[in-house]
């Protein structure tokens, strides 16, 4: 399987998540995380900059004591990969225990994942994403 479809396979499992609106202007969730290889190519080809822009300003933010996800928009304090956010993104907020808003906001509570639906959609995307 190619690239694109693998892409594909992995925005259809993802497009399956519970969805919520965020708190506007919060971006607590927003740090460096894990994602596959595919998703971070991706991100990184929507985002308009280089791998090599993307990694200097992580190690810049590390330095810093700054914990935020390089692709968040220092400006706006937006996502500025949101319509191809990884899954782990995707996944904040949806899942009942360590991944729940501190803020509160959530789907409805019936729409939430366990953990083990959570950690199974993300084995499913880093093995599609290698």
């Amino acid at each position: 399987m190619n690239n694109t479809a693998k892409l594909k396979k992995i925005d259809e499992l993802l497009s399956g998540l519970p969805t919520f609106r965020c708190k506007d202007g919060c971006f607590d969730c927003c740090g460096p995380v894990k994602l596959s290889r595919l998703e971070y190519l991706r991100c990184i080809s929507v985002s308009g900059r280089t791998a090599e822009e993307v990694r200097k300003q992580m190690q810049n933010n590390l330095k810093q004591g700054i914990y935020n996800c390089p692709l968040l928009d220092t400006e706006t304090k937006r996502c500025s990969v949101y319509e191809v956010r990884p899954a782990i993104c995707r996944l904040f907020g949806v899942v009942k225990g360590e991944l729940l808003c501190p803020h509160g906001y959530a789907p409805e509570s019936s729409e939430l994942l366990s953990d083990e639906q959570s950690r199974e959609v993300l084995r499913r995307v880093e093995e599609l994403g290698k």
